[in-house]
């Protein structure tokens, strides 16, 4: 099976002295400070990312870029961050709880209560204090139900957050929850906000339903956080200014400045990277065949570094809506499995990631902390045509003359759609190719950026769509029925398809409220079980990102699926 080959990170490293290039303009805003006049001298690094952030908090209730990791690590500090190995390690907070201890009880009845001191003077980019009351206002505004998220971990399994002082708060929780030391694990945080900030707006949810606290300026343009870096400036539709934030948990960054620019053409980003005046290229603004040309180029001059980083769950999502779906053959499973058959995932990964992604059957990839969870008793679809043939004519669809299939209503015609990327154009045209050849008929669709902010859109689609989410714990977190998205709930959620499995929620429910690493192996495996019967989505591959660095900068490395590739940007060094 393919996402149970042995499949090791490609590093593709080389070094390299850099030519100076003229220091970028800063970018001015409402938050300018003399900061920034002091170090004009300092050149900024300069960072590719592919799309402007709709939202630069981790949490919030305004949909998010896709895979703006980047991002979202510098502008926030969490209880705990993700080290490269994918551990956990003290950030807003002195230690982390330890299992059986007074920080950490578990009592009879299966709940919790767990302790937590922050570290001492941490402030607010604005110079506010963080006390434990933005713990507890945090807990008051993501369990409020009008705002979608209550029913999302750690939410649905918090009773009560309390504070003992300025320093220290007290969780009681109602279920066993085994993330409950680092209240950091990606897509499941329980990051603090600024009380000082947004309270006037979460004071009128009885009286606006949330409008205020949901359209505030501070979850983007006016953003204030608790990261290695504060929000300087921006200009929108081009970049962003990030100054370095002294009073950051860990200490104060080395780089001073970093500026973020937006592109979502790669040869733009490749060309500024080969000039020099560029330094990074992150979150998806170079394809595999940007990362290829800036390899070749550097090798000749040892001009930097570029290597692979699986970060994200490639699917295609069917639309299991009764009222959306379009055809209703979507609805019958031999249909979805004979869809699934049809696809050479191989192919298109060949045409979209030059062959670098790492072929998926389930969320779960093999090298991944829940790697252990896939074993034969998975069902699995490999490309098979035949099989693809005598699923269709079970299923009532016979090929006409013409080649393609027909049923009772007429010939069997699929939407396929994606949004706007780097590789989309390539994905779409060869899947469409390969369903068209076993006789299906498929349209293209690509959803244009501006469009693909709406999340009802991207939840409404006819039949399929090409999706990108996290890969592993939230990858699985994306197919439960709390996490469907409509109008109750804002839209938010990642199951754009609206599977709902009460199996698998109950197995999701239990793996989120056991603490033995080996029975959650388990319940791993059984929840991809019930996945792989029902096929609410088509696996396809663990696209390898590429993240290209200049020789003068040091500190990025590979990392585990569960880390980022920037959680030390505090320690990282950029020397001329």
């Amino acid at each position: 099976m393919a996402s149970r080959r042995a499949v090791s990170v490609v590093l593709l490293a080389s070094l390299v002295l850099v030519a100076c290039a003229p220091a970028a303009p800063a970018v001015k805003g409402p938050n300018t400070e003399s900061t920034v006049a002091q170090e004009a001298d300092s050149r900024s690094l300069v960072v590719f990312i592919r799309v402007e952030p709709s939202i630069l908090a981790t949490r919030g209730f305004v949909r998010k870029s896709a895979g703006l990791f980047f991002v979202w690590r510098i502008f926030n500090a969490l209880p705990a961050l993700v080290d490269a190995r994918g551990a956990p390690q003290p950030e807003l907070l002195t230690s982390l709880p330890s299992l059986n201890t007074d920080d950490w009880q578990v009592f009879p009845d299966g709940t919790m209560q767990t302790r937590y001191a922050l570290r001492p003077n941490l402030t607010w980019h604005d110079g506010a204090p963080l006390t434990s009351e933005d713990f507890v206002f945090a807990w008051r505004v993501f369990s409020s139900p009008e705002l979608g998220l209550s029913k999302q971990p750690p939410m649905s399994a918090i009773s009560e957050v309390e504070t003992v002082d300025e320093r220290h708060f007290v969780i009681r929780w109602k279920a066993l929850y085994p993330d409950a030391d680092s209240l950091s694990t990606i897509d499941r945080e329980l990051p603090p906000l600024p009380q000082h900030i947004l309270a006037a707006a979460f004071d009128q949810l009885a009286s606006d339903g949330g409008d205020s606290l949901v359209n505030h300026p501070s979850w983007g343009p006016e953003y204030v956080g608790l990261g290695p870096y504060r929000l300087q400036g921006r200009e929108p539709g081009s970049s962003m200014e990030a100054v370095r934030f002294d009073g950051y948990a860990l200490g104060a960054p080395k780089i001073p400045r970093i500026q973020l620019r937006f592109s979502d053409d790669q040869n733009v980003v490749v060309a500024h990277m080969l000039s020099g005046d560029a330094q990074v290229a992150t979150d998806s603004s170079i394809g595999q065949a940007g990362g290829e040309t800036l390899t070749r180029e550097w090798a000749a001059n040892n001009g930097g570094t570029v290597f692979q980083l699986p970060s994200t769950w490639r699917y295609i999502g069917f639309q299991l809506r009764p009222e959306l779906a379009s055809p209703r053959a979507v609805l019958d499973l031999r249909v979805r499995k004979a869809v699934a058959h049809a696809i050479d995932k191989q192919a298109v990964s060949d045409a979209a990631y030059s062959g670098q992604a790492i072929l998926a059957d389930t969320p779960i990839w093999s090298g991944s902390l829940w790697g252990a969870a896939l074993d034969d008793t998975v069902p699995t679809y490999p490309f098979d045509p035949r099989a693809a043939e005598r699923l269709l004519n079970e299923s009532g669809f016979s090929k006409g003359a013409d080649g393609f299939y027909r049923g009772p209503d007429g010939q069997l015609s699929f939407e396929l759609s994606s949004t706007e990327s780097p590789t989309t154009a390539a994905e779409i045209q060869v899947t469409a190719s390969q369903l068209q050849a076993v006789g299906l008929e498929t349209q293209q669709r690509v959803i244009p950026r501006l469009q693909a902010q709406d999340p009802q859109v991207r939840a409404s689609f006819p039949a399929m769509q090409l999706i990108s989410t996290l890969m592993d714990e939230p990858g699985l977190d994306t197919l439960a029925s709390a996490q469907i998205p409509s109008d109750n709930n804002r839209w938010i959620g990642g199951n754009r398809g609206a599977w709902s499995s009460p199996a698998f929620d109950r197995l999701l429910e239990t793996f989120n409220t056991t603490l033995s690493r080996a029975d959650r192996v388990d319940l791993v495996r059984q929840m991809l079980k019930i996945y792989g019967q029902e096929l609410p989505r088509i696996a396809m591959y663990f696209p390898a990102t590429p993240f290209a660095y200049v020789a003068a900068l040091r500190g990025p490395m590979v990392v585990a699926p569960e880390s980022r590739v920037a959680w030390n940007i505090h320690e990282w060094e950029f020397k001329l």
